[in-house]
């Protein structure tokens, strides 16, 4: 797998089977677009959301370093705006906040669009894992604002573009700007993969199973084998009331992968559906 496919993966939760399979995907009423096309999403996904205040963090953090010589290192580092090696100080201590943290700082300083990626990535990892939802809505921005300089920086990197969608959507609070990225996308290149997973995604989770159902069956006549096109139309089918399509197609996905527990899943997930009130 790709560096790329892992953080979409990752941003839209499609490969977490234990996650993904039992999530309940649906969702509050989504308003309609004026264009008949993809619709908003509610108003309360809008709002702003309180986020860490990092700068407070790290001056806790560093006032609790008990070695007073990784206290001096720390200190001169920051003075001298050694980032890297900052990050290095505070992998030590496993501080991942304060790497998240610094790592943008790193590649600000860079300038690059390798370095924004190498952070929103980290960032993005992070986030799935963040300890609270003031630490996940300060990584979610964070990794928004890097992909975003990204692209700035190297508008013709369709990957990043996707990153950027991913980011969008995953952060709840615009949806919609990551949708309508994806969408120039497949415009001009209606076979890529990823960014058609990612519709499919948002159309299962908004509700609108016929454009998620579409665009996954175009996924699979590109790639007939992909597990992740294969899981989301199982969910779209179901979605629909269409147990016995939702059936065929998570059998067809149990043959695509090869984990054990994965297997496992798909299994669970085929008979909770086969019951009466699956």
């Amino acid at each position: 797998m790709s560096r790329n496919q892992i953080i979409i993966v990752s941003a839209c939760a499609v490969l977490c089977l234990g996650i993904y399979l039992f999530a309940d995907t649906k969702k509050p009423k989504v308003e309609k677009a004026a264009d008949g096309g993809q619709p908003a999403m509610p108003q309360q996904e809008q709002h702003a959301h309180e986020s860490l205040d990092i700068e407070q963090y790290i001056k806790e953090t560093n006032s609790k370093i008990a070695d007073k010589a990784t206290k001096e290192i720390v200190e001169k580092l920051l003075e001298a705006q050694s980032y890297k090696e900052l990050i290095g100080e505070y992998q030590k201590m496993d501080k991942p906040l304060a790497i998240a943290y610094y790592s943008i700082k790193l590649a600000e300083k860079e300038n690059k669009a390798d370095a924004f990626v190498g952070a929103g990535d980290y960032n993005t990892m992070l986030m799935q894992t963040a300890p609270d939802e003031k630490a996940r809505n300060f990584l979610s921005a964070n990794a928004v604002s890097c992909y975003q300089k990204a692209v700035d920086l190297d508008s013709n990197n369709t990957n990043n573009k996707i990153r950027l969608a991913g980011a969008f959507m995953e952060s709840g609070g615009a949806p919609m700007q990551g949708v309508s990225i994806l969408l120039e996308i497949v415009r001009k290149d209606s076979a890529n993969v990823d960014a058609q997973l990612m519709l499919g995604r948002f159309g299962i989770i908004s509700g609108q199973f016929d454009k998620a159902i579409a665009r996954l069956e175009k996924i699979l006549y590109l790639r007939p084998q992909n597990s992740e096109a294969l899981l989301l139309l199982a969910e779209a089918y179901n979605g629909q009331g269409n147990k016995t399509k939702a059936v065929e197609m998570l059998e067809l996905c149990k043959k695509t992968v090869t984990e054990p527990a994965a297997k496992k899943e798909i299994e669970n997930y085929i008979q909770s559906i086969k019951k009466p009130n699956g």
